[in-house]
């Protein structure tokens, strides 16, 4: 498709008001013979020019001194022109706008070169109306150059460097008048964290929809004040265009929203959809990565087909992480490209957001909605913890990634068989190279950190149960499964309902074995919450298989051309049922 079809492009000089449609191509724009918008002060060889490429509008420069600016870039090649996007050009002594559009008259009738603006990214303010030749007056009373950006009246998606026009201004007068603002920054109001309509997905704090704030969208309001220079602005709106939508303080639309607290992006639609965050929990190396790519794979195949329930990415952008791990496993040729990395405390899987004045690593959320169509439903929130933010020397104010426990709707417990010292002597020897690896078993602990942090935040006291349903998932279980005798666990999905007596009586049997073999888990699950049910779960299916890694060391990965995940997503599926009754319907067998 062309989007230039119908666009006319036009020239607009933003001194002397002069402007000009550009019908040949491509049109020079430099000094000298050849020139089709000739300009000063532009060395013999340099310049610009619009070119139209195969449907496409693109601007290229050649000026190796940097006579010539294209939105403020020095840098030789090419720059596509966006239909309805305003292109600005410094060519020697003139200041150009270009823009394609198909109102050329509407645009042009908004410009006034007589009228000139000033721009301040660090407090998002914006002064004027003054005169091009009062510029470097007012630019001065506001402290300078820096994080200046000039524009005339009319131009609302690019204006030109305040240090990139000096040399075009008269010297300022002895005293500048004190500026006017016409758009000052409108700080927000110190927010509770502890109470709110809202929770932060991100940073687990609280606030209100008028705390929401709004990332900026203008390439001059670059650079947040507390998540650095390469962050987009955040700000509260207090202007917005007929369609109800926020404006920057550079009057363009704003639509992603933003945590007032951590100031990290919020997932699309946040404000209209109510969210359940997920947590699983689980001690270094127990799977939860492989655990959470398979189970994102099978609740999408599940709820469709059992419950005719849509369950998608609610935030592709901000899933792609995961979704990789998820294509990796399932898409891979051998153990060596199956095999996932470990999470990492600080990894990909993290980042460092201000939360309660300082810099601290918080888990990425992945958020998924579910519903049934036409119904907008609600969402799910997962995360990938590294398994020693579950430990008890983790739990600082620097280091903050395992609290979702504490606004969770379920907790998953990812339980490792092949860790405990018990299991494996019950076990003895079979032929599995997770055996051969010797970890010190902290599950016990793991579990007995999370019942500390979640009533120390919450509040409650020692001998209290929360009533978040907690789903205890011994992992791995086609290495253990024949632990539970001959008569194999019955699958408690059915058809439009999930069997809650199948649910029990599965749970009853694993509770039996773990209770037999480390009673401890049961005994600390059984102390965090009156809602307590066990399940067994493989992701994997089938036991992994040594390589030898690029290291040349021996790693271990899962087989692709044996993986066989098995009652991965009944845990998920069991606590649906308990908050969403009306979307996964429990039935009471027998």
């Amino acid at each position: 498709m062309n989007l230039f079809s119908k666009q006319v492009i036009v020239i607009f000089d933003c001194l002397t008001g002069r402007h000009q449609q550009v019908e040949n191509f491509p049109f020079r724009i430099t000094t000298g013979e050849g020139a089709d918008w000739p300009v000063e002060d532009v060395p013999h060889g340099e310049g610009c020019a619009v070119h139209r490429v195969d449907g496409h509008v693109q601007i290229m420069t050649v000026s190796p001194s940097g006579a010539i600016r294209l939105n403020g870039d020095t840098t030789d090649g090419f720059l596509p022109l966006d239909p309805d996007m305003d292109f600005t050009i410094i060519a020697g002594k003139a200041l150009l706008a270009v823009h394609a559009t198909k109102k050329p008259r509407e645009w042009l009738d908004g410009l006034d070169p007589s009228q000139w603006f000033i721009f301040v990214s660090d407090t998002r303010a914006k002064y004027g109306p003054y005169a091009f030749a009062e510029l470097a007056g007012h630019i001065e009373s506001l402290g300078g150059v820096s994080g200046k950006v000039v524009f005339p009246a009319g131009l609302r998606t690019m204006g030109f460097r305040a240090r990139d026009i000096m040399h075009l201004l008269p010297p300022p007068p002895p005293v500048a008048p004190e500026p006017v603002a016409v758009k000052p920054s409108v700080p927000g109001a110190e927010i509770n964290a502890e109470y709110g309509e809202f929770t932060c997905p991100v940073c687990w704090l609280r606030f209100d929809r008028g705390d929401v704030m709004h990332v900026a969208v203008h390439a001059a309001l670059r650079g947040d004040p507390l998540l650095g220079d390469a962050a987009m602005q955040r700000f509260h709106a207090t202007r917005f265009n007929d369609r109800g939508q926020a404006l920057d303080p550079m009057g363009i639309p704003a639509g992603d929203l933003a945590c007032p607290h951590c100031r990290r992006k919020l997932p699309p639609g946040f404000l209209d959809l109510p969210h359940h965050i997920f947590s699983i929990i689980g001690a270094p190396s127990a799977g939860k990565s492989y655990y959470l790519s398979v189970l994102v794979k099978m609740l999408a195949t599940s709820l469709y087909q059992n419950f005719g329930l849509s369950f998608r990415d609610a935030d592709p952008s901000e899933n792609v992480l995961l979704n990789d791990m998820k294509t990796q496993l399932f898409s891979a040729a051998t153990p060596q490209e199956a095999a996932l990395a470990k999470t990492q405390l600080e990894g990909a899987m993290y980042e460092r957001l201000p939360r309660f004045g300082r810099k601290v690593a918080l888990p990425r959320p992945f958020v998924f909605q579910l519903g049934k169509p036409p119904e907008p439903g609600f969402s799910i929130v997962f995360y990938d913890n590294a398994g020693e933010h579950f430990e008890p020397t983790r739990n600082s104010a620097d280091s903050p990634g395992a609290q979702h426990i504490a606004t969770a709707a379920g907790l998953f417990f990812l339980f490792d068989p092949l860790t405990n010292t018990a299991f494996r002597r019950r076990l003895g020897k079979i032929n599995d190279p997770q055996m051969d690896q010797r970890r010190a078993d902290q599950q016990e602990i793991i579990l007995a950190e999370c019942e500390a942090r979640l009533k120390g935040i919450i509040g409650m006291e020692s001998g209290q149960r929360i009533a978040t349903p907690l789903a205890v998932i011994a992992g791995k279980c086609d290495t253990w499964i024949h632990l539970l005798g001959p008569e194999p666990l019955a699958n408690p999905v059915r058809k439009g309902c999930l069997d809650l007596g199948i649910i029990r009586a599965n749970s009853a049997r694993v509770r039996a074995l773990l209770l037999d073999l480390c009673p401890e888990i049961v005994s600390n699950a059984e102390s965090i919450s009156s809602a307590v049910t066990y399940f067994a779960a493989s992701p994997l299916g089938s036991s992994p298989v040594a390589f030898t890694g690029a290291d040349g060391e021996t790693h271990i990965g899962p087989d692709p051309a044996r993986l066989a995940p098995r009652w991965v997503e009944v845990p998920t599926l069991w606590v649906l049922s308990r908050i969403a009754p009306a979307l996964v319907p429990p039935h009471e067998g027998n």
